[in-house]
């Protein structure tokens, strides 16, 4: 018999593999673990100025709650409320009694080209001021944004940070040195940015502890949708599909990496030589499994690196600098973190997760108890948020990282909204 938590676990991969149906200064403004091998956009605005409560329990529900059987979600991007997401951060800290991520004195810009146009996919490299050397080189993401860390890339807490923008292969960049800090700035280029992937790296991190057989099946079974579905809303796309499961310290083995795949039926066959047990209920190795993730031979240049992570139960509390390291790495190699948490979420589990989430420019994905199906889930430390399909959101997420715009719900889809949401922004 499935754990009811296990059950809902399992609907996350369902759903999200069939998921994806369709990624000179003025005011403001500037111009110039062990790892087995396989067995085979809104107007930009001053995030300091938020100061809205966190909250702990759910408003009313505006509209009717769907039909049983239906999983609903929410989701955080706490890169675009960063006020919020520093007071959560800290307050948790104290709670929990653990170390926090080096998230100080970001890097926070947003692109624009001619006529203020959103300048997605622009490659940008950062250096501290004089340095010889870049210490990042990326692509600008959804509506021009450009969310970096110095500190956990190693950098410190720096004042300012030299930005240069290039308009392509050989271009002399376009230079500007610009403060860190908790304002995004806007920075007009000469020159328009478009985003068009060359390639599209998709990881799954999959826990396989208990009762997990169903929705591993399920998963093998789905894969082929999800890939057709991406082919149709980004047709010149080269795919890869990666997997990596893990289990709990105790389990027969705790992390399996088992690479890239171009074939969804190698996928699938992988996804169905796991069985599902072991676990217990107790820390998993959500940490080593987040390394091991990051260690796989993601491409680099022009493309999209997206992995999600599911997971319901967070590591021992020793485990939670390897897991800073880990996200530290998968921001250096322009790897997106898409953490999706499950019912009953343990608080050091939505501390390590969003965290993760942030420092690599992804967002915290959460069930909720919209659908009337399972146990009991979480309420989210945040002051706003959106409540849809899990599907839905998921197609949304990847149909932005792969256009370069971020789509939002229609009004039609959203069944219940928390705050003053907009465009991903809290406004209360």
């Amino acid at each position: 018999m499935l754990e009811p938590r296990k059950i809902l676990l399992g609907s996350v991969v369902a759903f999200a593999l069939s998921a994806c149906s369709a990624t000179g200064p003025g005011s403001g403004t500037y111009h110039g673990a062990a790892v087995l091998p396989s067995p085979s956009l809104a107007p930009v605005a001053a995030e300091a100025a938020i100061a809205a409560p966190i909250v702990h329990a759910p408003p009313p529900i505006s509209r009717a709650a769907p039909q049983a059987g239906v999983v609903t979600a929410g989701d955080v991007d706490d890169t675009l409320n960063l006020s919020d997401f520093r007071r959560y951060q800290a307050a948790a800290a104290r709670e929990l009694d653990l170390p926090v991520a080096a998230l100080q004195r970001p890097l926070l810009a947003r692109l624009r080209g001619p006529g203020g146009v959103p300048a997605p996919g622009i490659r940008v490299t950062l250096r501290r001021p004089g340095a010889d050397n870049a210490f990042y080189d990326g692509y600008s993401g959804v509506d021009g944004v450009v969310t970096v860390f110095p500190e956990a890339l190693g950098q410190g807490r720096l004042n300012s940070v030299e930005l240069r923008a290039f308009a392509g292969d050989g271009a002399e960049p376009f230079v500007l040195q610009l403060p860190t800090g908790f304002q995004r700035k806007s920075v007009d280029l000469p020159f328009a940015g478009t985003w068009s992937p060359d390639f599209l790296d998709l990881v799954f991190a999959v826990d396989t502890t208990g009762s997990m057989q169903d929705e591993l099946d399920w998963l093998a079974q789905e894969i082929r949708q999800i890939t057709r579905d991406v082919r149709q809303s980004a047709p010149d796309v080269d795919i890869r599909l990666g997997l990596i499961v893990y289990k709990a310290p105790a389990d027969p083995y705790v992390v399996r990496s088992y690479g890239f795949t171009r074939s969804p039926r190698e996928f699938a066959r992988w996804v169905r030589s796991e069985r599902a047990s072991g676990g217990a209920g107790g820390p998993e190795v959500l940490a080593d499994a987040l390394m091991a993730a990051v260690d796989m031979n993601w491409r680099r240049g022009k493309g999209e690196r997206l992995l999600f992570q599911i997971g319901d139960e967070p590591p021992t509390e020793v485990k939670t600098e390897l897991y800073y390291r880990a996200a530290a790495r998968a921001a250096a190699e322009g790897i997106q973190v898409f953490s999706v948490t499950a019912s009953g979420v343990d608080p050091h589990l939505e501390f390590l997760m969003r965290q993760g989430a942030a420092m690599t420019g992804g967002r915290y994905l959460f069930l909720t108890d919209d659908s009337g199906v399972g146990l009991a889930h979480a309420e989210p430390t945040i002051s706003c948020y959106q409540v849809t399909r899990l599907n839905t959101l998921l197609g949304r997420i990847l149909r932005s990282e792969l256009s370069g715009r971020r789509i939002e719900a229609a009004s039609f889809d959203v069944i219940r909204s928390v705050g003053s949401y907009q465009n991903g922004r809290c406004l209360n």
